[in-house]
């Protein structure tokens, strides 16, 4: 079965940052940043594609991994749509070295799920990726 990926970036305090912020403009655009997730993709996951997921995701293999890039209230709103159908498989998050105090809140999407730290990294401008998964049924 495929694998889904969601990737999106936040900052210190839960909120979606604007796309024009310097932080947020590396990690759209910088190697290690959003670009390292579409080149290992197989297919994006684009908003209001949900119901066409659901029926191709099982006809994947476990080599096929479909990717949700979050970074904007469109596509925040699919991320929504992933996890009420418990579809996210890893989630990438990048905290920026801020905060802003107001504007579209990730934190209030987020299931009450169990995640299991994966891997971090850390980069000179202070931006952190953080990758979870969910935790291996046993």
């Amino acid at each position: 079965m495929a694998r889904i990926q969601a990737v999106t970036a936040m900052t210190l305090d839960g909120f979606l940052p604007d796309n024009d912020n310097v932080s947020m403009q590396w990690v759209i655009n910088h190697k290690n940043g959003f670009p390292r997730w579409r080149e290992r993709c197989s297919a994006f996951i684009l908003p209001h594609s949900i119901l066409e997921l659901l029926c191709e995701k099982d006809r994947r293999d476990d080599s096929f991994t479909y990717l949700a890039e979050i970074r904007d209230f469109e596509s925040l709103e699919l991320l929504r749509g992933l996890f009420h159908y418990n579809l996210v498989d890893e989630l990438i998050v990048y905290l920026l070295p801020y905060s802003i105090g107001q504007g579209i809140s990730i934190l209030n999407i987020y299931p009450a799920q169990q995640w299991q730290l994966h891997k971090t990294a850390s980069f000179s401008n202070g931006i952190c990726r953080l990758i979870y998964r969910k935790p291996r049924k046993k």
